[in-house]
């Protein structure tokens, strides 16, 4: 039993000292880049600077990596993406009963890695 658990931890040393993706970290982008695409895309672009956007809704590109959202006068946080997303904003629609929270977490997820 203690041989197992020893490479077991060994297993997982080698994986965050190699900082490779593990499958099921792939699986959650993609599930994340879907449910963008689904709810988002619309109105918000994820790949374009806010000067090059031609859509309605401020772009999400880097925003984790901003002083300030995009349209309020905050830092970036997952918390206030997650009410924004849940609840909607004054043009926003809000997405609480289309989303599960999980789900909420992870196109979150998939924003900060933009």
């Amino acid at each position: 039993m203690k041989i197992a658990v020893l490479v077991l931890v060994s297993c997982c040393v080698l994986l965050a000292e190699q900082k490779r993706s593990l499958p099921w970290e792939k699986n959650q982008q993609q599930v994340g880049q879907a449910l963008y695409r689904e709810n988002c895309v619309v109105c918000h672009d994820i790949d374009k600077a806010q000067a090059d956007s031609k859509k309605l809704g401020p772009s999400f590109k880097q925003v984790f990596q901003r002083e300030k959202m995009p349209l309020a006068n905050q830092k970036p946080s997952r918390e206030y993406i997650a009410v924004r997303v849940r609840f909607g904003g004054a043009v926003m629609p809000a997405f609480a009963k289309k989303m599960t929270p999980a789900e909420i977490e992870t196109l979150i997820d998939y924003m900060q890695s933009k």
